[in-house]
């Protein structure tokens, strides 16, 4: 808590973090924005967190998210969350079903008799807008469950001139369209922080059902459920080196539309399979189907930190290790067939809150470096 209290105001003591930021990539062009934390701490772990996400790029990328989280209520016993999501992904991927789904590079290079359009596997997801409220509840020490309420709409058009999920076509006949979904979830949370955990066990079981049967006349039809289950431990190895790992389970059933192929579940969606969220070392979305799994086992080492005009800077470097892969049914399940990746990397975190990451991993088609911002797990 030290690590995160800056100043005072009526008594009442606040921690804030955050940075604008800009930079340029040949696929977005200039991009710009900002991300912002406030949180109250006159409780533990915080009585409220805003979280406030801003980015725009010159060739239309958005990305805006509103978050607020209150783990009690004084006097009621619950908790509340609310999120709000508007945003457009230029390069959204989409490679086909199956663990073995191949990536022509002929199709994308434009010197190939074979080229198609450099974004043949990608497509534009236009997310317009998304709700979320959820309701919290302790239920006994470290266990506490959710449930959840909300509505989106996605538009996903094509990116370029041709496109693999236009000539393929998408598992299920459904490509984008507005529902309603609701959420149960039941955790148990042991760590000794929340952002920057350090020792501890997490757990997770999240079950989410989204429809839009009351709009089939005007969409396609929308009805599948996913379950998701989180695992992750953290074990202190000395004063500065800790072992940390994760697996993550998903089933998806019904009829799933193209976009819910691109991100896992639970109460942190992360786009997968692959990219620097889940199978590191890997393109963003690499693998997908009906089942899909992932682990991330990371060394990590504390190599530095300071307090400096009252902020607290910590810079720790990591090694890891991911497998992962998918099937169409559980019944498939083994463990031959995994994709594999490693590598390393840093982070970067202010006041326990504000993490910075950046690294490099190699898996089997390419290497793959990023600088994201936020926590993985």
């Amino acid at each position: 808590m030290s690590k995160r209290r800056q100043f005072t105001v009526a008594g009442i003591p606040y921690g804030v973090t955050g940075l604008p930021f800009i930079f340029f990539s040949p696929n977005t062009g200039w991009n710009y924005g900002i991300r912002l934390h406030l949180a109250d701490y006159r409780r533990r772990p915080y009585r409220y967190k805003l979280t406030l996400h801003v980015h725009r790029s010159s060739a239309g990328k958005l990305k805006n998210r509103f978050r607020l989280k209150v783990p009690r209520i004084s006097g009621t016993g619950f908790g509340l969350r609310f999120e709000f999501i508007r945003g457009r992904t230029l390069r959204t991927r989409y490679y086909g079903l199956g663990n073995n789904s191949e990536f022509n590079r002929d199709f994308v290079n434009d010197k190939s008799p074979d080229f198609k359009d450099a974004n043949y596997y990608y497509y534009v997801l236009e997310r317009d807008p998304r709700f979320l409220l959820s309701l919290l509840r302790e239920i006994y020490g470290s266990a506490s469950i959710s449930v959840g309420f909300g509505m989106e709409r996605i538009d996903v058009d094509q990116r370029g001139t041709a496109a693999f999920y236009l000539e393929k076509g998408t598992p299920d006949g459904v490509v984008d369209g507005f529902s309603g979904f609701a959420s149960a979830t039941l955790q148990w949370d042991t760590r000794d922080d929340e952002v920057v955990p350090r020792r501890g066990f997490y757990q997770e079981w999240s079950y989410e059902s989204a429809r839009n049967s009351l709009l089939g006349l005007f969409f396609e039809q929308i009805d599948f459920s996913r379950i998701t289950l989180t695992n992750a431990y953290y074990i202190p190895l000395g004063s500065r080196w800790n072992f940390s790992h994760r697996t993550v389970l998903e089933v998806l059933s019904g009829s799933v539309p193209l976009y819910a192929y691109g991100e896992i579940g639970g109460s942190r969606r992360v786009k997968g399979l692959g990219g620097n969220g889940s199978l590191r070392g890997f393109d963003t979305q690499r693998f997908t189907d009906d089942v899909r799994f992932f682990s991330n086992a990371e060394l990590r080492y504390q190599i530095y930190e300071i307090r400096l005009f009252r902020q607290h800077i910590e810079w720790q470097g990591m090694a890891f290790f991911d497998v992962g892969r998918v099937w169409a049914d559980l019944d498939q399940i083994g463990l031959s067939g995994m994709h594999r990746s490693g590598g390393g990397g840093m982070r970067i975190i202010w006041d326990a809150d504000f993490v910075i990451r950046m690294g490099m991993g190699i898996g089997g088609e390419q290497t793959d470096a990023w600088l994201s911002l936020g926590q993985n797990f």
